[in-house]
């Protein structure tokens, strides 16, 4: 191995450590992956870097097995070195696809569930109206039987005298 293999090596086991740890498996990089793989692809645009990453992180775990299992010529180069590294702080400092999907999903179920709220309380609000157009319209009815039992009476009276 050369010093550039070496590197990335101790950066890709320091990585997938992380991921271990943060997603409960002994299958690191690899699980994170495959928990990619799991969000639907409309969800997955909600996140700018979702497909590069994803692309990225299958790149080095192809690296990594190939300097684990290959003699020679890795294809390892220094950006990969520097894309294991900063992976790994934006997982450390909640930036990486996962973290940024689960603020997204968040927001858009929170508009949600303003929208819902929202059409809850026109909802409630045209439930009065029409309980208010019904109260009137009762009252209205009543008034006119009134009306017409009065005029009746009346009626009566006069034809009765």
């Amino acid at each position: 191995m050369n010093n550039i293999e070496i590197i990335f090596f101790e950066e890709y086991k320091k990585l997938d450590n992380l991921c271990k740890d943060l997603l409960g498996s002994n299958q690191g990089i690899t699980q994170y992956v495959n928990e990619m793989e799991q969000i639907p692809f409309e969800k997955s645009k909600l996140v700018e870097s979702w497909q590069y990453d994803y692309k990225m992180l299958k790149h080095i775990r192809w690296i990594r097995n190939n300097i684990a299992h290959n003699n020679g010529d890795s294809e390892c180069s220094e950006s990969d070195v520097q894309y294991v590294k900063n992976f790994y702080q934006r997982i450390i400092n909640r930036t990486d696809s996962f973290s940024l999907i689960n603020v997204e999903i968040r927001k858009a179920e929170d508009n949600q569930a303003s929208k819902n709220i929202t059409n809850e309380n026109v909802d409630n609000v045209v439930s009065r109206d029409n309980s208010n157009n019904v109260f009137i319209g009762i009252t209205m009815i009543a008034l006119i039987i009134i009306l017409v039992i009065f005029v009746l009476m009346i009626h009566y009276f006069m034809i009765n005298d």
